[in-house]
């Protein structure tokens, strides 16, 4: 008998349990074992010995060789150590999304004898119990009758059609053509004669029953290629760029941090690099943080690498998909690998670098019920793997800055645009300059006029979407909230609503305040709504799109958006954080930033920090092509962080915020560790934050113990909730083994980019 310690899959627990087989089975497979009476699926972590007390057997072997290999082990021991995450949980998110409680296994025949393929749960019915099943079953897998098989759903990749314009207009007219076909060939005309054949359908030019095609096709007006032509795109590297590229191929298992400004050419040194890795057969991982990325990320990839197998892997594709794309990837079959951050677990065959853009974006932490963060855990991969890492970002996080500094991570710099100069950024003091709008200054409008006016875009930048922030009582100064989160609606207009953007509660806006009656309800704020219901106003007939999460709720929604952005011809662009993002459209001109002071007044340490990412980030979608424009309005002016802004120093802002993380120990010169405790009844919640502060208080811990407080958003979802603060220099090991033993409900946050969980 073989006895095995088992990460056990959706237990949330902290450690591995054991359980015998009498078969010599391998680190890396997983099995079905029986946790708590339930049949749950797990992964051998690795061989023990025997055990005092009794051991139960493990039911059933899914893989017949390992999925992953001793490195991922460690990778999975160690990442749940960093982060003080259930051994449980850090496991399964090693392998695919069908890995959960409800895997769907097969029973495939291997002999005659066992006449048809059948799921697990359909065997089980055969039985009384699913014990008396797996043991029956385990024979006939010893007997070579039949074998395991995860099932997924097979994908099979959909393609685009392009439908190209073959005929003049003029030739065209002479044809006798159907008002709809008509329509179709307007429609193809103003988008520079090519466009996808499933624009057609979503903006609902025709349907998909239309014979329209059909009928064109065979007049020969049209074409219709199965994608589109996609020769590899080259770009020359400066002196400068290529002198980066050789310090990265220097070293192949060192970590380097690419600081380069927006427009800096910090991708076509990754592509260079990419070309020496692929070159040796070797495969890469490309994390990018926002789902937003990925459309324009993917083309730029597939243009330069079209004969490589690119793979996208992230939460807006189904999981059979992902699945998929997962079995693809360890198995060697896909070259270069696209994905948000949950890809950066991926155990990907022969895999050579690592590459995460936008190192300094908060999406590459997860703030779920299982939290981590990205980078670290490429970090970990790096140098359990020797694996090389490339982190690159126009505004480094103060973490891998202090790193490279320190000499732990080579550091490479970037300081001048490769086409164009850096934009303009003019500070407009809001106190001071005459408007024509509460939301706009006079000055900006004429901007956005005369960007308008050379046929080229505009993009407007505003911290929340919807139509106003808040909704207030001019009588009693009662603001309306949500009854399930203590925090305001927020009303959209075009819906005539009132929503909580964090539990997604609607309600019609009452007629009268609740508390006192009064019908005089007044709002307070703007959002995107707003931001483009004023720009009508001074823009009727010019095009204005909107870009956030109200609009854009689906990957379909986000390429449709994106290929309207890429149309020549002028226009307004207004969003949210999403437009912040890595958009690459060379015809923007101008980038307005409204209610510039807001981020920099959030309560918390990181507010400088991120409100200069924030502001440097957006300002880099100005002026891709030749010299932009930024106007930034703000009623803090004066302030030495505009300066810094204004001159694009990021250099003096990394300097004045590590001088304040040291003087007030905040990382990256010490860790910072939330627990969450949150309940129904808020004495509970109370309760539970109270007996651990007591438990590590009796502790003897290196670090600084804050009392149990309620956060920003005392109420979540209905749930009361108060948090402990944990600050120093934490020994992990002890803070883990305290953990393990506290078997009450929390979330642990370690060193999260912000503390407004």
């Amino acid at each position: 008998m073989y006895y095995y310690e088992t990460a056990v899959f959706g237990t949330y627990t902290y450690t591995t349990f054991t359980y015998s087989y009498d078969e010599k089975l391998r680190i890396g497979q997983r099995v079905l074992v029986d946790f708590r009476n339930q049949q749950k699926l797990g992964v051998i972590l690795s061989e023990t010995t025997k055990k005092e007390y009794e051991v139960k057997d493990i039911e059933l072997i899914i893989d017949n060789e390992p999925l992953i290999n001793e490195k991922h082990i460690e990778i999975i021991k160690k990442a749940s150590k960093k982060f003080l995450m259930p051994i449980s949980e850090i496991a399964k998110l090693v392998f695919p999304p069908n890995s959960s409680d409800r895997i769907r296994i097969k029973i495939i025949p291997k002999s005659p004898i066992f006449e048809k393929e059948i799921f697990l749960d359909e065997y089980y019915r055969n039985f009384k119990t699913k014990r008396e099943a797996n043991k029956k079953l385990k024979e006939l897998i010893k007997n070579n009758i039949v074998e395991l098989k995860v099932h997924f759903k097979k994908v099979i990749e959909k393609k685009d059609n392009y439908i190209i314009l073959k005929k003049e207009i003029t030739d065209i007219l002479n044809d006798k053509l159907s008002s709809s076909a008509m329509k179709v060939i307007n429609y193809i005309i103003a988008n520079n004669n090519r466009i996808k054949e499933d624009e057609l359908y979503d903006n609902k030019i025709i349907s998909k029953s239309s014979t329209v095609l059909k009928t064109l096709l065979k007049k020969e007006i049209i074409e219709i290629k199965e994608e589109e032509e996609k020769e590899e795109f080259f770009v020359e590297l400066t002196d400068k760029q290529n002198e980066i590229k050789n310090e990265i191929l220097k070293s192949n298992n060192s970590i380097d941090l690419l600081y380069g400004v927006t427009g800096s050419g910090k991708t076509e040194i990754f592509f260079e690099v990419m070309e020496e890795y692929l070159k040796k057969n070797k495969k890469i991982l490309i994390i990018i943080p926002e789902i937003s990325l990925t459309p324009q990320f993917v083309f730029r990839v597939k243009r330069r690498f079209n004969n490589k197998n690119v793979g996208i892997y992230h939460s807006n594709i189904n999981s059979s998909e992902r699945t998929n794309t997962w079995y693809k990837a360890i198995n060697g079959e896909i070259d270069i690998l696209i994905g948000t951050r949950s890809a950066i677990w991926i155990p990907i065959n022969n895999l050579g670098t690592i590459i995460i853009d936008e190192e300094h974006d908060q999406s590459l932490y997860q703030f779920d019920q299982i939290s981590y963060d990205a980078v670290e855990v490429g970090v970990l991969r790096s140098k359990i793997e020797n694996v090389k890492l490339i982190l690159s970002s126009a505004t480094p996080t103060l973490r891998e800055m202090k790193k490279s500094f320190d000499k732990e991570i080579n550091f490479l710099e970037l300081k001048e645009r490769v086409f164009t100069e850096m934009p303009e950024i003019e500070v407009l003091d809001m106190k001071k300059e005459e408007k024509l709008s509460w939301i706009f200054a006079k000055r900006t409008l004429e901007e956005i006029n005369n960007v308008l006016k050379n046929n080229e875009k505009a993009l407007i930048f505003s911290p929340t979407k919807g139509y106003a922030n808040y909704l207030i009582c001019t009588n009693c100064g009662n603001v309306l909230k949500c009854e399930n989160c203590d925090v305001s609606y927020t009303y959209h207009r075009y819906e005539n609503k009132l929503k909580c953007h964090y539990c997604g509660d609607e309600k019609r806006v009452p007629n009268a305040c609740p508390v006192c009656g009064n019908p005089e309800l007044q709002l307070r704020g703007y959002g995107t709504e707003r931001v483009v219901n004023e720009l009508l106003k001074f823009f009727p007939n010019r095009k204005i799109i909107r870009m956030d999460r109200e609009i854009i709720k689906s990957y379909e929604d986000l390429n449709l958006s994106m290929e309207e952005l890429r149309k020549e011809g002028p226009c307004i662009i207004v969003g949210t954080k999403i437009i912040t993002k890595g958009l690459d459209v060379q015809d923007i001109k101008l980038v307005v930033v409204l209610d510039s002071d807001r981020y920099l007044n959030f309560p918390e340490y990181t507010s400088h920090e991120h409100t200069a990412s924030l502001l440097i980030q957006v300002a880099g979608r100005s002026g891709r092509k030749e010299q932009g424009k930024v106007i930034i309005q703000t009623f803090k002016s004066e302030s030495e962080f505009f300066k810094f802004v204004k001159e694009h120093d990021y250099d003096n802002i990394i300097e004045m915020e590590l001088n304040n993380r040291k003087k007030y120990n905040y990382p990256p010169y010490s860790d910072l560790i939330i627990f969450i405790f949150s309940n129904a009844k808020e004495e509970i919640a109370l309760k539970n934050s109270t007996d651990f502060y007591d438990l590590l208080e009796n502790e003897s811990l290196n670090a600084e113990i804050l009392e149990p407080t309620e956060p920003l958003i005392p109420k979540l979802r209905g749930e009361y909730r108060y948090q402990v603060i944990v600050k120093g220099n934490v020994d992990k090991e002890k803070f883990y083994n305290i953990i393990s033993r506290y078997s009450k409900k929390m979330y642990v946050y370690v060193n999260p980019p912000t503390t407004l969980l």
